[in-house]
């Protein structure tokens, strides 16, 4: 029968063995109130004196559930006082935080209370937060993922360690009815949050429904047989992980300030998994975050599909197929603009630098194709130009043809991707016709013929770097 002393020792043991607080180390323990950090704190005041480490406690009160939540806060500021240890305390109303940034409730509780985790070791010097996951816990998460499509990060569960976040989790290794009797064996008392026991979150639904079947049906010990697979599957990761790193160097065919470019004949040389984590490495090397496994999924798919082609990884960042590459970059899609321009004047907006100027025949250069053309003024209605953005459904008559081609498709002919549709205005008239697809094509409508007599000359220019501004007249 387990004591209290055996899984003290062995609580002592998993510290030591995989260095997760060392002699003299310094630690903040996350505790809510339920048993699981009860014991965790109970755990961690033991060690003080085994290794000599200095521990404060901290606790998030979510307000999700009036007086029970304040119950749990000042339950928790009665055990650190009990043991003599400073407590730090933060609230926030996790509701209303959900609602504006449209999170569930769950994933908003997350990020407030490790918001609140990451301040804290900050402010005051500390090396890690110790939560109080267990083995029962871990064991949830990778059913969660499995169900849910995850790969192989997701099936290696809940890390052991988290060096990015500074986060440990001493407890991983214990049951949680392990747990419980220990508590029980010590005379510990705890909160229990009423909100474990309703099924309406997926992951009661897992604990209280799919396991308790899975163990009487198949295994009684699934548990340790999810815990031995997580295991597995996270040092796939490690493995897997270090491969893509030395890959990586090898399908790199450039790196820039928020750009990267895979060469896809070397990427596709490799297993499909191990392109899997070189994308995934790429990825979030540019947009410091890791991708969705499905947004690697649609990223590889790239590799089979025509220039031009790309994925959205967020809102600043996307991949697109450029020829022989997949280009993973910041993108900065300009705002939605509709200025009126007179002829004669400059103008800067969006980044944008726009110029036209009144000419008679005789002055006439040669337009180069993208930045400066030479258009028929006379032919030209009465009335202002306007510069906007491109709209779905634009059409014009490219210079050299006879019949309308809709602005979309000459973006894929011409191997431009439509990501970057906005960083090309339409100039148009006040009646609606297209003139000029600024710095790719005059509408061949415009175009100078022998009987122009006058032309007008049209200079686009988008700044490299420079910012954006409101529109206005210089």
């Amino acid at each position: 029968m387990l004591s209290s002393r055996t899984f003290l020792a062995r609580f002592h043991e998993n510290l030591r063995r995989r260095r997760l607080i060392g002699e003299q180390g310094k630690v903040i323990a996350a505790v809510s109130g339920g048993v699981d950090s009860v014991v965790l704190l109970d755990l961690l005041s033991h060690e003080r004196g085994a290794l000599g480490i200095d521990v404060i406690v901290a606790h998030f009160n979510h307000q999700l559930r009036g007086e029970e939540s304040e119950g749990d806060e000042q339950f928790v500021a009665a055990r650190a006082a009990h043991y003599g240890l400073e407590l730090y305390v933060d609230r926030a109303n996790t509701a209303d935080y959900a609602r504006h940034t449209r999170l569930g409730i769950q994933e908003a509780a997350r990020n407030l209370r490790y918001d609140f985790f990451a301040k804290l070791l900050e402010s005051s010097g500390y090396d890690f937060i110790a939560t109080a996951h267990n083995a029962d816990d871990n064991a949830e998460t990778v059913l969660f993922n499995l169900f849910r499509g995850a790969g192989v990060q997701g099936l290696a569960g809940i890390p052991v360690v988290r060096l990015d976040r500074r986060i440990v989790r001493p407890l991983l290794f214990a049951r949680r009815e392990e747990i419980e009797r220990y508590a029980e064996l010590e005379g510990l008392t705890y909160r229990e949050d009423s909100s474990n026991t309703k099924d309406v979150y997926t992951r009661n639904f897992i604990r209280h429904q799919i396991l308790p079947l899975v163990r009487d049906q198949i295994n009684p010990n699934v548990v340790d047989a999810l815990q031995r697979s997580s295991e597995l599957f996270r040092e796939l990761e490690v493995y897997l992980t270090y491969s893509a790193r030395t890959a990586l160097d090898v399908v790199a065919a450039g790196r820039g300030e928020g750009e990267m470019s895979l060469a896809i004949p070397r990427l596709r040389s490799y297993p499909l998994l191990l392109q899997q984590y070189v994308v995934l490495l790429a990825a979030q090397t540019v947009t410091g975050r890791r991708p969705e496994y499905d947004q690697i999924t649609r990223i590889l798919e790239l590799t089979e599909g025509l220039t031009g082609s790309w994925v959205m990884l967020d809102e600043g960042h996307g991949v697109y197929r450029d020829r022989d590459l997949l280009v993973i970059r910041r993108m900065e899609t300009p705002a939605e603009f509709r200025i009126v321009v007179l002829q004669n004047r400059s103008y800067d907006f969006n980044g944008f630098h726009f110029s036209s100027e009144l000419l008679d025949i005789r002055s006439r250069g040669e337009g180069n194709g993208g930045s400066t053309e030479y258009i028929d003024a006379d032919s030209l209605p009465p009335g202002d130009l306007v510069l906007r953005t491109w709209a779905e459904g634009d059409w014009f008559v490219p210079l050299g043809m006879k019949a309308r081609k809709k602005i979309s498709d000459y973006f894929v002919d011409a191997k431009i991707p439509l990501y970057e549709k906005r960083n090309y205005p339409i100039l148009e008239t006040k009646d609606g016709d297209i003139v000029w697809l600024c710095g790719q094509r005059i509408d061949d409508r415009f175009k100078i013929t022998e009987h122009t007599r006058n032309i007008l000359k049209v200079h686009f220019l988008r700044p490299a770097g420079e910012g954006k501004r409101n529109p206005g007249e210089r």
